[in-house]
């Protein structure tokens, strides 16, 4: 805003704004809160030259994608232990409770198996994987008694394409 002192000098009411607004710019540049454009970005994010500002953005960037991994890899941890928690529950073998691959290598283990056993059942892939969700030994049970043989094995495969 205009500083009453400011706008008590000498001049019309338009000089006395234009310098008002002089002096409240001196003084922003004073506290190091910078102007506009640039320059006055990077003095008030801190930085003193554009590379440092660019390194500064790197530095963020990598840290939101570790802080993301993290989250990621907690994510799959309570996944397991939720599949675990069910096959208990079911009343599983141990062989069963075994941990089991991440649901996307699941979906595109049936997907191949699909397309090569049973085409129709590729439009019911997706509430397939729904409704087997973290039941995983029960899909694969039914895939068993209904294919023999054939019927993938995810954790088999999982291992085989981890090596």
């Amino acid at each position: 805003g205009v500083d009453s002192k400011v706008a008590m000098g000498k001049g019309s009411n338009a000089s006395k704004i234009a310098r008002a607004r002089a002096d409240a710019a001196k003084r922003k540049a004073s506290e190091g809160k910078g102007g506009g454009g640039k320059a006055g970005l990077m003095a008030r994010k801190g930085a003193v030259n554009t590379s440092e500002a660019i390194e500064k953005a790197k530095a963020e960037r990598a840290l939101k994608q570790k802080a993301r991994a993290e989250r990621e890899a907690k994510k799959q941890a309570e996944e397991a232990k939720k599949q675990k928690e069910r096959a208990k529950a079911l009343g599983l073998s141990d062989a069963a409770k075994k941990a089991y691959p991440p649901a996307a290598f699941i979906k595109k283990c049936l997907q191949e198996f699909y397309t090569a056993n049973a085409p129709e059942k590729l439009a019911n892939l997706d509430k397939i994987m729904e409704k087997f969700s973290g039941k995983w030994p029960k899909l694969e049970a039914g895939l068993k008694k209904a294919y023999a043989e054939k019927a993938p094995d995810f954790c088999k495969l999982y291992e085989s394409k981890k090596k």
